[in-house]
Formats: structure tokens, sequence, C-alpha cells
């Protein structure tokens, strides 16, 4: 059938089609029709816009899209249904839920599925029961009939199980196993009760709150069950069953050290004590062993006694012994016997082997020894001894009696001699008598004081024939010559014929002339053909014919002393120098130029103006232009000379730290265009300013690139300078590092420098830190303007708190005292560095801060925090960051119980660290040191003694292999459940790449006060390689307001966050100051991209990383307003003015627009 389709073929009534080829479109109106149609194929697109209801068999070969509702009247078969999103059986899910995907518009968490519940609150979850699935009791209906969480607990009748395994049904009990195994029946903390002492028992496996039943045997601590007629009792190892009646005992019980025997077995009754003593062999410690006699051990208790010393034979000879180390007066014997005090023998004493005596060994008695003896100190003999053979002695040795040696002997000590009767190798106390030659190796003195009358006299050293004297020969009294032949020259035959010098200690008279015939010249008074030690007096001509030196340092006061003085008037054919101040009385009349200390005349033709002056520089004079000099201005040029006095602009000092060493509180130090290499730190005074003639004209280079340029002070100024590197590298500076060094930093504590942290100034005022406020009683901020920091790696304002101190006094007080610079337009263009770093409770006010290429741009830690205007932070890797908090500031007590939800606690002895009441403020934080065993729905105990956490991101360590992962079924990623009290679980979404490793992983929830001792460890679904971390920050309350403390330091605070849980009165807190940048206006461009400026432009494909802009973690905080490379405008992280998609997005304003849109939706159902 061909024919087209108009009015003239509509039908009524009831129409049977068979083998209708339709080869175009096929439109029919089946209203008032029941057609029917056998073996209809349809090759391509059925397109059904009403009711299709199938009778038969319908087999589809490819793809069903269905619109709307498919209803089956009948069974529906299929044999594999993949459900990607949701499954739901019943109305919405409510018989049976299977979640396949994370969906936040729908609200629904995946991997999750539910009987009875259209949201599941875990893995696995039984809704409410009720009559449906409990008829005979129905459940509360907030209850859960079971369910299995992310963590792997089960809970029965409870959607949120406190342990590894829960049942709670209402009104009739709970019962719990907790994951360290102790089981609770009527409890949810098994264990936790009042006079439980687990350092005694151990911890408690069972906790039964109410009656029990026990239809069957108990086991004692013995491992007995006991039998009929017994009764149990404790002793040291637990429970014991004891087989008597507790009433009417007919024997005794015995215990051993506490513990009831037999052991193991049932305790017993004895009626029969024997005593029996046994053979300890020597060894072990107990001496007291009672047990059942092995002969009637149901009547008699055999009392074993033994010593710590065995036994060998019987009788009063038996020998006894010790099989270990034995100690007298000794408690800790490293030796098998080690006796502290003496020891004495009265009969022989026998040792086999090596005698080893370490101190001095008297022997009144015979010494016989066969063998080799060595005596390592003092041998006393006081009788005969006969040595058989070689005597080797190692000390000293005495000998009473006569020594005759018949033999050559030899002394081989080379100790010398101090005198004729102590020290040397030998020492005799008479007379020594030699016949033979005497050799003499060392010096040798004569003491004997006897005095010679004549050369035949007697005398100390008497000699009857000649001496012959090798070396010198020192007379200390009056020597004779007795000869009387005349000299006739140095060599010939005389009296006293001397071959070498001749000293004499005293007078030497002449009564002829004298020559001196040595040619020797003379460098100083001590050398020379003719030495004299003492003045020389001349009556007649003194002609010298060298050169003249007058040592004597005798200093001249006038023309009558010094140490040359001229009765008459001096003639000098040439140059006359003088080494100090020359006075002249008398006219001074000059035929040439005055030449001063610069080796200048004071007249340069190629000067315009020669009207130079001579004035005082330093130590001497120089030629100086004309001027007056200024009060308060040191002047710095690369002309000027560090001699000069600086006063004057003709008279400048050519480096900044010879001028900051005389600069004093008021005075400003004026540097003139020019580069300048300076030995660094620079330190400076209190209210001195340093300025350069403008920017870019005055560069400062320093000499030490790893320590800061300038150490500044309260009131100090630095303006219209340059910092860089020297140019030699070839890139202006760039290339060479100042690793960690400031531009402008405090001056350091001694500590601090001798820790090796940080480096003393070394020009300038070199004095430690920290700064101080000064006498005027008010700190007056450092102030930073106009500047450009060229220095790779450096840090261009080094702000630490710990350097600065605003109580003059010397306390580093806390809380609102100032440790604060200010800046107003300085560039940080130090590849790699950080602009700002303000560190340990220091502050900033920063203005026009431009950083460019630096690791981080603005750096707030350890509680620093600063106000950032009008800045900008371009390329580089970190834009702003705020880290951590400081160190504990205040300390206090809550004074009132609290309880949950609630964001004003009462606080008293709220004190700084040295015991001032102080009052909270904006910036800190405070946490609890709450007691976790107040909170029953935590298992932990302890007191807390950091913040609780929470977590912040989920950091891809590792992504795993590729193909590890499927992208449509990502794996589930969880970290252990939060045990803080009111704890909520952490949730994460994990996102797969096309190559099926994680690429990132998005934190759906934070969670709520983990335990900052628990585990962080995050796991993953499924079998891939992938390895993931949690970064965690802590959880602080942070100050909003404060009442001014009482005078006992009581205040009201209010936070900005509500508290979850309950906090008893009595409760220890602190107070931190938050790391925090609070900025407005800030521009951002190519963050991310990287340090080196020429690959993180955009020309060279410079890529940013948009969060890397703000980075506020582990407490710290950066409210910000921001502009980005894009125009894309942000008010903090939770809203983002899109400028190229014209859109709006972000945290907030998702949830603002779900809070206003979300009663419309209800309502329109």
């Amino acid at each position: 059938m061909t024919q087209p389709y108009d009015n003239s073929n509509v039908h009524t009534g009831d129409s049977i089609l068979e083998d209708v080829f339709v080869y175009g479109q096929f439109n029919y109106d089946f209203s008032g029709d029941s057609p029917t149609f056998n073996n209809v194929h349809i090759k391509n697109d059925l397109f059904v816009g009403g009711l299709s209801t199938h009778v038969g068999v319908a087999t589809f070969q490819d793809d069903v899209f269905i619109d709307g509702d498919l209803f089956v009247g009948g069974n529906f078969k299929i044999e594999y249904l993949d459900v990607t999103q949701r499954l739901n059986v019943g109305a919405a899910g409510t018989v049976l839920v299977a979640i396949s995907t994370t969906n936040d518009d729908e609200g629904q968490t995946g991997g999750r599925v539910g009987v009875g519940t259209t949201q599941p609150a875990g893995r696995f979850q039984v809704g409410v029961g009720g009559d449906t699935l409990d008829p005979i009791l129905p459940l509360d209906p907030f209850e859960s009939a079971f369910i299995i969480t992310n963590e792997g607990s089960v809970g029965i009748g409870t959607s949120r199980p406190l342990h590894d395994f829960m049942i709670e049904r209402s009104g009739i009990g709970t019962f719990v196993v907790t994951g360290i195994g102790t089981v609770g029946i009527g409890t949810t903390i098994p264990g936790k009760f009042v006079g439980v002492n687990t350092g005694f028992t151990g911890p408690v496996s069972l906790d039964v709150n109410g009656p029990i039943r026990v239809d069957g045997h108990i086991y004692d601590a013995g491992e007995s069950p006991g039998v009929n007629g017994y009764y149990m009792n404790m002793d040291t190892s637990g429970v014991r069953w004891i087989s008597a009646s507790p009433v009417d005992q007919l024997g005794i019980l015995v215990q051993d050290e506490g513990t009831y025997i037999p052991n193991p077995g049932t305790a017993q009754t004895f009626s029969v004590m024997n005593y029996v003593q046994i053979n300890s062999l020597g060894v072990g410690t107990d001496t007291i062993i009672p047990i059942p006699d092995p002969d009637n051990p149901t009547m008699i208790a055999r009392i074993q006694s033994q010593d710590l010393w065995g036994f060998g034979g019987t009788g009063s000879n038996a020998d006894v012994y010790r099989m270990t180390k034995v100690g007298i007066k000794n408690n800790a014997p490293n030796r098998d016997l080690d006796i502290t005090g003496t020891l004495r023998a009265t009969l022989d004493v026998d040792f086999d082997a090596k005698l080893d005596v370490d101190g001095e060994t008297t022997l009144n008695n015979t010494l016989d020894v066969d063998g080799a003896t060595t005596l390592n100190n003092t041998l006393d003999v006081d009788l005969k001894t006969d040595l058989r053979d070689d005597l080797e002695v190692h000390q000293d040795t005495l000998l009473k009696g006569t020594l005759d040696v018949t033999g050559i002997s030899n002394f081989n000590n080379t100790a010398d001699a101090g005198s004729s009767s102590s020290g040397g190798a030998v020492t005799i106390d008479g007379g020594t008598g030699i016949v033979k030659k005497l050799f003499v190796g060392g010096n040798t003195k004569i003491e004997s004081s006897t005095q010679a009358t004549g050369s035949s006299a007697v005398a100390a050293l008497q000699v009857v024939g000649g001496v012959s004297i090798g070396k010198k020969l020192f007379i200390a009294d009056n020597t004779k010559v007795e000869k009387d032949t005349q000299a006739t020259s140095s060599s010939a035959v005389a009296a006293l014929q001397v071959v070498g010098g001749v000293s004499i200690g005293k007078k030497l008279f002449i009564g002829e002339d004298t020559k001196v015939e040595s040619s020797t010249d003379s460098t100083d008074s001590s050398s020379g053909a003719l030495q004299v030690a003492g003045g020389v007096g001349i009556s007649k001509k003194l002609n010298v014919a060298g050169e003249t030196k007058i040592e004597d340092t005798t200093q001249s006061s006038d023309k009558d002393n010094g140490a040359l003085v001229v009765e008459g008037g001096v003639g000098i054919e040439k140059n006359l120098n003088v080494g100090e101040n020359t006075k002249l009385v008398g006219t001074l009349e000059l035929e040439n130029s005055i030449i001063d200390k610069l080796q200048s005349n004071g007249y340069d033709v190629s000067r315009l103006k020669n009207d130079y002056r001579l004035s005082a520089v330093g130590a001497g004079v120089s030629w100086r232009p004309s001027g007056v000099e200024t009060e308060n201005a040191i002047w710095v040029t690369v002309d000027g000379d560090d001699s000069n006095t600086g006063f004057l602009e003709g008279d400048a000092k050519r480096t900044v730290g010879a001028a900051a060493a005389i600069a004093k509180e008021g005075d400003t130090i004026i540097i003139r265009s020019g580069t300048y290499t300076e030995n660094n730190p620079i330190g400076l005074r209190t209210d001195v300013s340093v300025s350069g003639e403008d920017l870019r004209l005055v560069t400062i280079i320093p000499q030490n690139r790893t320590k800061d340029v300038f150490h500044v002070r309260r009131g100090c100024l630095i303006q219209n300078i340059n910092f860089s590197g020297p140019p030699s590298d070839g890139q202006g500076g760039v290339s060479i590092a100042h690793t960690d060094a400031g531009a402008v930093a405090f001056p350091p504590t001694q500590d601090a420098v001798s820790a090796g942290t940080d480096f003393q100034a070394v020009t300038g005022y070199t004095a430690f830190g920290p700064a101080d406020e000064g006498a005027t009683g008010r700190w007056k901020s450092p102030y930073i303007r106009n500047c450009t920091n060229f220095m790779s790696k450096s840090i261009g304002m080094k702000i630490n708190g710990d350097f600065a101190n605003a109580d003059f006094g010397g306390t580093n007080n806390l809380g609102q005292d100032l440790k604060s610079m200010v800046c107003d337009a300085f560039t940080q263009y130090n590849e790699a560095g950080i602009g700002v770093s303000i560190s340990n409770n220091a502050y900033a006010q920063l203005v026009s801060i431009f950083t460019i290429a630096s690791n981080i741009g603005i750096s707030c830690v350890s509680g620093g925090q600063c106000d950032l205007t009008n800045s900008n932070s371009s390329f580089g890797n970190v834009g702003l960051k705020a880290d951590g908090v400081g160190s504990t500031e205040f300390t206090g007590i809550t004074f009132s119980d609290v309880a949950a939800e609630n964001d004003s606690f009462a606080i008293t002895n709220l004190t700084d660290s040295i015991g001032r009441f102080r009052k909270p403020f904006d910036g800190q934080g405070l946490f609890f040191k709450i007691n976790l065993a107040d909170y029953p729905d935590t298992s932990a105990t302890g007191v807390l003694t950091q913040p609780m956490q929470l977590i912040r991101s989920i950091r891809v360590v590792d992504g795993g292999l590729p193909g590890d992962y499927i992208p449509g079924a990502p794996p589930i990623a969880t970290v252990p459940n939060p045990l803080g009290p009111e704890a909520i679980p952490a949730e994460f979404s994990v996102n797969v790449s096309a190559a099926g490793t994680i690429s990132s992983v998005d934190v759906i929830s934070s969670g709520r006060n983990f335990l900052p001792t628990q585990s962080f460890a995050v796991n993953l679904t499924g079998t891939g390689n992938a390895i993931l971390e949690a970064d965690t920050d802590p959880i602080l309350y942070t100050v909003e307001i404060a009442t001014e403390p009482t005078d006992v330091g009581l205040t009201t605070v209010t936070f900005n966050e509500f508290v979850p849980y309950a906090v008893n009165a009595g409760v220890d807190i602190e107070l931190v100051r938050i790391s925090r940048i609070i900025t407005s206006s800030h521009s951002f461009e190519y963050i991310g991209a990287g340090t080196d400026i020429n690959k993180a432009n955009p020309f060279q494909g410079g890529v940013p990383i948009p969060e890397n802009e703000v980075i506020a973690i582990n407490g710290g905080q950066c409210p910000f307003t921001s502009t980005d490379q894009k125009g894309n405008f942000r008010i903090g992280e939770g809203l983002v003015v899109d400028q190229t998609t014209s859109t709006i997005r972000g945290r907030d304003f998702n949830r603002a627009i779900q809070a206003q849109l979300t009663p419309l939706i209800l309502a329109l159902r």
C-alpha cells in the first residue's frame, strides 16, 4: 500500500492490517481503534508518543531508550543490567536502592546500598523496620535495622554505630564490640566506669550493665571448673575455686607468694604442714616452695625450703657452693667473686692463673717466684734478696745497703738532673771518686760555693792542670789575670787573649786607647761592632759615618725633653719626617707646598675652584672644599673616603657602613648616585634614616651574600635604594643567589647568632637585637619606601618578631605589643626568593608591594600577620601564603560548664607568659584541653594537648599505574573515623583520568574533631597502586570579641564559630596568634608559572596555577579580594565572578542559591 496519507484514509473502529510495508513516514491516529499487528519488523527507529502495550514477546536487538516511565505487567527478565547512577526498587527506592555514583545535586553518595531507605547512610543499610520487617517487635521509627558504615562498622538498630559492632534497641539495651576486642552489654563505653584500675587488672574484656545468668561452668584463673560445694576466692592470679566451705574450714589454705596452691588446679585446704629442706644446687632465689605432698596431696602440704647455696655431701663438713656470681658488699658483681672491701687469708693462697694487682702490694715475708714476674708498682723488701737472673724493675727501687757492682753498669734512663739532689738518671748523696776519665754528655753544674783566693788555692772547682773549654765561659764573680803582657792587636799575644767575644757585667775601665776592629754594621740598638746597653757620655766630638737611629721612645712635651735633645741648632740637609705631633715655638717659614695625608697639595689644575682649606680628618688633615658642616646629615659618594668626616658632601664617606658607624639618633645618611659594595650586615641605630638620591640611581651590592643587608630598629627609614647582586655574572646579578638574606631585617639576638641561624652586623651599629621602643615609650615602625630588590633568592623584608621588642625594659611581651614594619612601594624582583616574610607574631602594614617571580610573594608563618593593600603578585610559585600559628600567647581556665553549640565562654585566670592578665583579641585562636573521658561518644581517653583536626585536602602521592582504575566507576577513598567528641566523618570524591590513574581527590566533607594523635591513612577500594595522603588543619575557635579582664583575669570571649561539644568548668585553654594575611584589591598574574621570568611569562608558554594564588594552611587565614590575569574577580575562596563566561560561581554562591531555591522547590514539589 503506497497511497499517501490524508483525511480519506481515516478509519473508525477495529482495523486489521497485515503485510503492511511503509517506506516513508507512517502516521496513524489510533484513538478509538484497537489495531492488531502480527510480526511487525521495524528496521529503523520507532517513536511512540503515547502508551504502548506489548502483549506477546517483544525482542529488542539493540539499545532501547525510554524517556519516561516503563511499566511491566508481567515478568521482566534481564540477563545483564548495568546501572551507572541509581537503581530504585519500589517508589523512589523505598524497597531497595543501589547508588553507584555520587551526585551532589541529588544529595546522594555513591557506593551505597539501602533496603527500606532511599538514602543509605553507609555502605549497606537496612532501613526502618516497623511492621514490615519486624511485626513482633516494631523498631523505633528513627532506628536503622542494619547498617555497614564506610569504615566497616556494623550497626543493628542504629545508623551510627560507635564501635566495630553495635546492637541498640530502644527500651531493651545495647550490645557493642570495640576495636580493641572489649565487649559491652548495656553500655557503649565498656571498661570505663568509676573505680576501674586497668593498671592492676588489665583492660576489662566484658562489661555488663545489669544482671547476668550463667547456666554452666565457670573456669577460674587456674583453669579449674570447680566442683559442687566449692566457693570462689581471690588471690594474686585472679579468682580461684576453693574446695572447703567459706564458713567452716577443716584445714588451712596455703598461698605461694599470694597465690593459692595447687596452681594450676583447684585451690584446696590441708590438715598437715610438712617442712622439707631441699638442695638448691646453687641456683635460683626462691627459698620457700610450697606444693601438695606428692605422696598425699589431699592432706599434706609440703613446705620446701632451700638455701641460696647448694651443697655436696652431708654433715657438718659438707661442701657449699653457688653457681652464679657472688658479691660481698657489692650488689652488682661482675666477677664470680666480687668483693668491695678487704680480704684476709691466714693460710696459703693458691692462684692457678694470673694474679692481677692494680694497687700497692706489701710482702712481709719470703716471696718465692719460679717464673717471670712483672711489678708495675713499688716493691718494698726489708730482708736480703737473692736474684739469680735478670732483674727488671719498672718502678722506684730502694737499696738500704751497699751496692757492689763488679761488671759494667748502664743507666739507660734519659731523665735530666735539676740539681745535685734531685732528678737525673742517678742521684748520689755522698762524694764520688772516679779513678779514670769522666765524660759528661750534658750540661754540668758544680753547686759548691767555696771562693778562690789564688790560682793554687782550694775552690769549688780546682784543676791542677790546664783547662780547655770548647765553648763559652761565664764567671759570676771577680776574675784576676795575673799576667802583664801588653796587647798590640786583637789577634796578638797578651795577658788575656780571647778569641771569641767578651761579656762584661759591670764597668770596664781601659787605661789607654781602645779600638774596636769589627766592621759589623748596626741595624738597631742591639746590633753593631760596639753595643752599649746603658747611656754613653762623650766629652768631645762624635763623628758617625753611617745612618744613626735613636730607639728611645720617650715622648717630648717641650724643647728640653724627649728621646733626642739638642741644645744647639740643628742643620738638616735633607727631608725631615716626624711620626707624631710637632710643636714649633718660633715662627714657621714655608718656601713650598703643604702635602696632606692623602698626598695632595690642595691644588688640582683640572678643578675650576681651588679654594681648598686644611681640615682635620680622622687622625690627620687634608685639603677639603670650603663649606659648613651639617649637624644631622652624613654624606656618602663614590668619590668619598671612609677616613673623611662625612659631614660635607665634598668630604663624604665611601661606604654606607662607615656612615652608619657614626650616625646618631635622628641622623640621615644621604647617598649620592652610584653603586656601593658593602660589608654587610649594616646596623642602624634607632631613628636613623638612609636616603638614596633617587630610585634606580643608588645600588647596594652586599659582599656577604647569605647575610642580611640592613638591620633596622625603631624609627628607621630606608628609601630610594636598589638591592642587587654583583653585575659580574653578565646577567645583572640575577644568577647570584642571596639565599634567605634579607634586604631589610630586625637585628638578631645573641642567642640566634650563637646558634648559627643568623648573623650580627659587622659594620655600622653592631649591637645585638632585639630592637626595642627606646626611651620614648612608643614603638615606631621602621619604614621602607620606594625601593627595589633585585637579589635572587633573597627576602625583601624579613620581619621576625623574636628580634623586635616593644617593651623597653627588655622583656619580649606578647599580645598587643607591636613588632612591626611598614612599607610603601617596595618592588621585589627577587627570582625564587620571598617578597615579605613575617614570622613569630610580627606584624606589617604593606602598601604597593609588587612581587615578581618570587617563590612566595607574601609569607606569614608562626603567628605573623599583615594588612596588604593595592599590591600585585606576578609569576613565581605562590602568591600569598599564611601557614600555621604562633607559640602559646595566653592561657586560662573555663569558669563554668557550657553546653554544646555555644560561641560564648567565660575564661578565668587568663594570663600571658609572665603572668599578666590579658584580653584576647581578633587574630587569636583558642582550643580546649578537654578530658576525652568526659565524652561518652568517644572511646579515646586522655587530656588533649593539641587542637583537634579536620582534613584540608587529599594529596595524590602516586596516581597508580595506567588502567588501575575506571573513570566511570572511581574507587572510594576513606580515612579512619574521627575519634573526638561530636565527630563528623570526612567524605571524598576521587577523580580518575582517561588513562585510568587517579588525578585528584575532591574533599566533599572535611570531617570534624579528628584527634591529633590518630591515624590519617587514606584507604582506597579496589586493587590499584595509588598512594594518597591527607593534609590536616587544626580546629581553632577564633576570637570575635572579648570583655576587659577583671582583677582575677575573668573575661567573656565570643568566638566566630560555635563549639559543637560541651565544655566543663576547669578546662585549661590556650590562645595562639593565627598567621593571617588581610588583603583587598590584590592582583595576580600568572602565579604558579615558575620563578624564571624568561620562561614564566605567557609569551614563552608560562601556565598559571590558580590554586597557588592564595594558600592558607595549618590554621593560617587569608581573607582577600583579588583579580587575576583574565580579569576574574574573587571574594575569598567562596565566590568568583568569571569575566570570560559572564557567570558567578563558587561554594558560597552555590550555598546562597540553594538556600533561596530550596523552599521554592519544596513548595512546587
